[in-house]
């Protein structure tokens, strides 16, 4: 008597062996929610297994259910935002969650920009630039036109400029919205990494400075990127509609054809108008500030 009943994953003790099997039964589920250029990424799987599997304390979660969901979860989130894993520029990590137990998406810096610029749903029409500022600058925001102001003549980069006081990005948006600058201060940013980050680790002993810049970018982008996440969530919801009946061209089932659909039409309900509206933007939240110090041209840096 043959057994009917339908495959499921079992868990193994080996880390890479219960991925791929993971794989095996849910890559259809992730390629779903996918982003263009993560479906046709033939290794985008595998660099994100590799990216797994080169820690040991992240390659541990693949031993248990919870983790292995936790797994899923993560690369679900990478692929709908079109984040990709692995290169010089590495987009998104796989951290340690829940006292080791699971793992959650972590974000860099260059994810950050890459998913709000050229994602499915990207708000932004370029990469900003990193101003990195500090206490002796003259330079001012001018948020009614989105820019910063550098002082007349521009900034000595070999005079005392003091100590970095805060960081800022000119954000230019695809939609049309005005222009406007974001930013970051260093109080703030020291805050946050006290807060979330893990100061002892080889990263934040080797630069600190550089895990400084990275924590400012990605707070800056913070909402832009969540903006386009959402965008492209937005979009792949869309594609759940009926799509609409292909044109007929042979005559003589033209007319057949068009019964149906008329049919189909009178319905005591009024069918539902699917065309999207524009989603609302929020108020961004630094919009109208002033930083108590001023901006420096020279901190100038490209993301990509």
């Amino acid at each position: 008597m043959s057994d009917n009943k339908p495959e499921t994953m079992e868990l193994t003790t080996k880390p890479e062996v219960n991925f791929a099997s993971m794989v095996k039964y849910k890559a259809s589920e992730i390629m779903s929610v996918a982003a263009r250029n993560v479906q046709l990424d033939k290794n985008w799987l595998e660099r994100a297994k590799m990216e797994l599997m080169a820690k040991p304390d992240t390659a541990k979660v693949c031993l248990t259910k919870s983790g292995m969901d936790s797994v899923l979860k993560a690369l679900k989130k990478a692929a709908t935002a079109g984040i990709t894993f692995g290169g010089i520029r590495p987009q998104a990590y796989f951290t340690p969650s829940d006292n080791g137990s699971t793992v959650r998406l972590d974000v860099s810096q260059f994810g950050y920009a890459h998913a709000a610029v050229y994602g499915p749903g990207g708000v932004l029409s370029q990469v900003p630039q990193l101003i990195t500022v500090h206490q002796n600058d003259g330079t001012r925001v001018d948020q009614a036109k989105g820019k910063l102001i550098y002082p007349e003549g521009g900034i000595d980069p070999l005079s005392d400029r003091g100590a970095i006081a805060w960081y800022a990005m000119e954000l230019r948006y695809k939609d049309g919205r005005p222009d406007e600058v974001r930013y970051i201060t260093m109080v703030d940013v020291r805050k946050i990494e006290e807060g979330h980050g893990n100061l002892n680790s080889p990263a934040y002993k080797k630069d600190r400075a550089q895990m400084d810049e990275k924590t400012a970018v990605k707070q800056i982008l913070k909402w832009a990127f969540g903006e386009s996440e959402g965008n492209a969530q937005n979009i792949l919801d869309a594609l759940d509609y009926e799509p609409e009946p292909a044109i007929e061209r042979d005559p003589a089932r033209r007319m057949e054809s068009r019964m149906e659909r008329a049919a189909a039409t009178m319905k005591p309900a009024e069918r539902v108008d699917e065309t999207e509206a524009e989603p609302e933007s929020e108020t961004a939240g630094e919009s109208g500030d002033q930083p108590s110090t001023e901006a420096a041209q020279p901190g100038a840096e490209e993301l990509f």
